[in-house]
């Protein structure tokens, strides 16, 4: 796998413990600016602008497809792949590294990056990158 594929998954790995947020904001944002922009439609009909609908904005829905994906994944890793995964992405209390990873789960390391490239290949191939 690419070196970008492999940055871009870690990135929404460590996103994933957040996405919900993400989402919550996101969502709040829209409504604010819906709001917003209706008062100042009220006010001036001349300068009408284009809503974005929370149900089509596309960063709401990347969003909401990560997390799906994510999860399906998860819960179709073995309980190992979970723990490598959770230790390495999701974990903000500590800085590990896959020498750590491995002896907290008593893999080797080169056990550990197999499985953790296994779960990078079926992501990957579940988000169509």
């Amino acid at each position: 796998m690419e070196k970008w594929k492999k940055d871009y998954l870690k990135g929404i790995l460590k996103d994933y413990p957040k996405m919900e947020d993400y989402y919550l904001e996101r969502k709040e944002k829209l409504l604010f600016h819906t709001k917003e922009t209706q008062q100042h439609a009220y006010a001036n009909t001349k300068n009408k602008k284009l809503l974005i609908s929370i149900s089509l904005d596309r960063q709401l829905i990347n969003l909401e497809r990560n997390r799906k994906i994510i999860s399906l994944c998860l819960d179709n890793a073995t309980a190992e792949t979970r723990e490598i995964i959770e230790l390495l992405y999701m974990n903000n209390k500590q800085k590990v590294n896959l020498d750590l990873v491995a002896d907290q789960i008593y893999l080797s390391k080169r056990q550990v990056i197999r499985l953790r490239d296994a779960f990078f290949e079926e992501l990957a191939e579940h988000l169509g990158i």
